[in-house]
């Protein structure tokens, strides 16, 4: 080797390895409870792609669907103590940690798709807050679809929840589960499937739009529309103390990752269209639709508003700030 190539060679070794320790690649996990084909994971997925491009390499998020990586309740834990880097906080999995942010999980909160999008933009500011404190930083706001009930039978009436047991997406749907008679069931949303098939519990609150995916119309018979909420929440959080250790760099990579996929745009426009077409798809997949009453459905409303008071006793002064911003937000007292 010739000297000034061997001085060139030399020096940038010398620059190598006096380079920052994030030069080497930076590798982040995100656990989620969606099926790999849902748009949820295909609009993370996206997302991903776009960091790994941005940062030539240099970082990478690396994708664990169908609570693969941590079962739905453990997502929320393992983000906060920094097992997981980032994750959603999805409504089901929200405990007394941070219960305030879930107020549009109350049910008949909301009504549409718009309505929840529009109070979840009024409350951003108020999240961005309670997850700071918690030590997490929000990245995005979105949602999963509307919230229906599935069931081995058909649920039209306030009467027709007495007795039964139900698969509920949170302390909020607990209390209306109660208040109606039935009997609400804590359970992780990958075990939904097999307690429907083993007639563990009698129907589940989710998604309508899980039937396909999750193959929900393989174990219920019924997809009854009670219109719990017009979305249920989704906040995508990362670790305070991971982001601090990014570079300046990276973390602009990671900002502008989420702007340039427009992931929150696209998270809910294929809500909306799959919200939209879930009627006619679960139809085609042979189960039945069920409407419940109109005048039921009054009288549902008016008892969740017992269960709304509940969960303000549960959140103190922040829930009653939560309740505020969301209520005024869509024109409602």
């Amino acid at each position: 080797m010739k000297r000034r190539d061997f001085v060139s060679a030399a020096a940038a070794a010398t620059l190598a390895g006096n380079a920052p320790a994030q030069s080497a690649s930076v590798v982040w996990n995100m656990p989620h409870a969606a099926a790999p084909s849902y748009y949820l994971i295909t609009n993370l997925n996206a997302f991903a792609a776009k960091v790994k491009e941005k940062s030539a390499g240099r970082m990478e998020i690396r994708l664990h669907p169908a609570s693969s990586l941590y079962p739905g309740p453990e997502m929320l834990p393992a983000v906060l103590d920094g097992r997981a880097e980032i994750a959603p906080i999805i409504s089901p999995y929200l405990t007394d940690v941070l219960l305030e942010t879930g107020v549009l999980e109350l049910p008949f909160m909301t009504q549409t798709p718009d309505e929840h999008r529009k109070a979840l933009e009024a409350l951003r500011p108020f999240i961005t807050e309670m997850a700071g404190k918690r030590g997490l930083k929000l990245l995005a706001t979105y949602a999963w679809p509307s919230q229906q009930l599935f069931s081995s039978q058909p649920v039209r009436t306030i009467a027709d929840w007495k007795g039964r047991k139900f698969r509920v997406t949170g302390a909020e749907t607990s209390d209306f589960t109660k208040l109606v008679g039935g009997a609400p069931v804590a359970m992780a949303f990958g075990e939904v499937y097999t307690s429907l098939q083993r007639g563990v519990i009698d129907g589940a609150i989710t998604s309508a739009t899980n039937a396909e995916p999750m193959k929900f119309f393989e174990v219920s018979k019924f997809l009854n529309y009670w219109y719990f909420s017009g979305a249920a929440s989704e906040l995508l959080v990362v670790n305070q103390r991971a982001w601090d250790k990014l570079s300046p760099e990276l973390q602009k990579v990671v900002t502008e990752a989420v702007a340039e996929v427009k992931l929150e745009d696209r998270q809910w426009a294929d809500l909306k269209s799959l919200d939209d077409k879930a009627r006619e798809r679960v139809t085609a997949l042979g189960m039945t639709v069920v409407d419940p009453l109109p005048d039921e459905l009054v009288k549902a409303r008016q008892m969740a508003r017992r269960g709304w008071d509940q969960w303000l006793k549960r959140t103190g002064d922040n829930g009653k700030r939560a309740m505020d911003i969301a209520l005024k937000s869509v024109g409602r007292t």
